[in-house]
């Protein structure tokens, strides 16, 4: 509905580092979509994954590129915070 109305879209990837990977994703295919909101820090956000986000020079988040959503999961601190 936002893109058919071309209202700006801004989904909110705040619960666990796979939500913000998804949330960058779609926005990627979204025309109306610009920006993705989450918390820092947050360990689920931080350390459920084994590269974590990083803002780069221009402050975005760059999406990821392989494979799914982007991101692979790091099992130790997934069992850590029984994620």
């Amino acid at each position: 509905m936002a893109y058919e109305h071309n209202v700006q879209w801004v989904p909110h990837g705040w619960n666990t580092a796979i939500g913000l990977a998804a949330d960058l994703q779609m926005s990627a295919a979204m025309p109306v979509a610009r920006y993705v909101e989450y918390l820092t820090p947050s360990p689920y956000i931080e350390e459920i994954i084994s590269e974590p986000f990083k803002v780069d020079a221009d402050g975005f988040l760059p999406i990821p590129e392989k494979p799914g959503l982007g991101v692979t999961l790091n099992r130790d601190a997934m069992k850590k915070y029984g994620v």
